[in-house]
């Protein structure tokens, strides 16, 4: 056998691998806390995808009010935490929130930063703080929006998703 036809069996293998491996991500994009302007198609399927630590009591949690039923299906949220190892909360992680398109229009789709245990759930956005005032002055909202990336401060990360 030569090097030649010795070659072509295994680049037929790597190719199949690479194949493989791209259909195991089943096409499905993911953004950042820094892309906050989606645009997909109706029937797509995406994620946003977050950084974590559950351990140390940083975790994100989706937001009141819930994005537009009809625009966009919440499937759940997910996380991928690494091990730590001997390092009590030393792992770092991905929390992901998936989504997918079902009609053309526009979702806003509200993730809440919690960093060190400073909140508890998505429902605290509802929770107007301070009251609003007798004057009628609008409640503000207990965190601010995000306009970076997460910090060590709890804020909200607002998405447009735009489905065409």
């Amino acid at each position: 056998m030569n090097v030649r036809s010795a070659l072509v069996p295994l680049a037929a293998a790597g190719a199949l691998v690479l194949t493989a491996g791209c259909g195991a991500l089943g096409g499905v994009e993911e953004y950042g806390p820094e892309e906050r302007a989606i645009t997909v198609d109706a029937g797509d399927e995406f994620t946003l995808e977050v950084p974590a630590s559950p351990a140390l009591g940083q975790n994100w949690y989706l937001a009141e009010p819930q994005p537009d039923a009809d625009v966009l299906e919440y499937g759940g949220k997910r996380e991928d935490i690494e091990d730590g190892g001997d390092l009590v909360g030393g792992g770092d992680g991905t929390q992901f929130f998936d989504f997918t398109a079902r009609k053309s229009g526009k979702a806003t789709v509200t993730l809440l930063h919690c960093p060190m245990g400073s909140c508890h759930s998505g429902t605290e956005s509802a929770t107007p703080y301070p009251s609003a005032s007798a004057s009628g002055t609008p409640p503000m909202s207990p965190y601010p929006t995000a306009t970076s990336t997460p910090d060590d401060r709890p804020a909200f990360f607002v998405y447009t998703v735009t489905v065409r």
